[in-house]
């Protein structure tokens, strides 16, 4: 239906919720969120690092949430090229964001 196309790879996957949003990381630190139905971006948020992992969601107390892991290290600071240009200024220490998502 629709694609976003991003600069550098995404590797942690993409999750949808059942409310018809659709969140996924980039390797430029974002978290971005999306309708399903059109792909029109409605959110991002910027986790200061990259986000290589899977968003996860749960409900806890009639509350959903939303998580992501951000952080990476290894050989990415050995990147050269235009990858390297986009994502070389991100720290490499690691962390876990938590969202709560609004009742509609």
């Amino acid at each position: 239906m629709w694609e976003v196309k991003n600069s550098a790879p995404l590797w942690g996957g993409v999750m949808t919720t059942a409310g018809g949003l659709v969140f996924w990381g980039t390797p430029e630190g974002y978290l971005k969120a999306a309708d399903a139905r059109t792909g029109k971006e409605l959110w991002q948020f910027q986790t200061g690092s990259g986000v290589v992992a899977p968003p996860v969601t749960w409900e806890e107390n009639g509350e959903q949430y939303v998580a992501v892991v951000s952080g990476w290290g290894g050989a990415v600071p050995l990147w050269g090229g235009e990858v390297a240009k986009r994502v070389n200024f991100l720290e490499q220490g690691g962390s876990v964001w938590v969202f709560k998502l609004h009742k509609s």
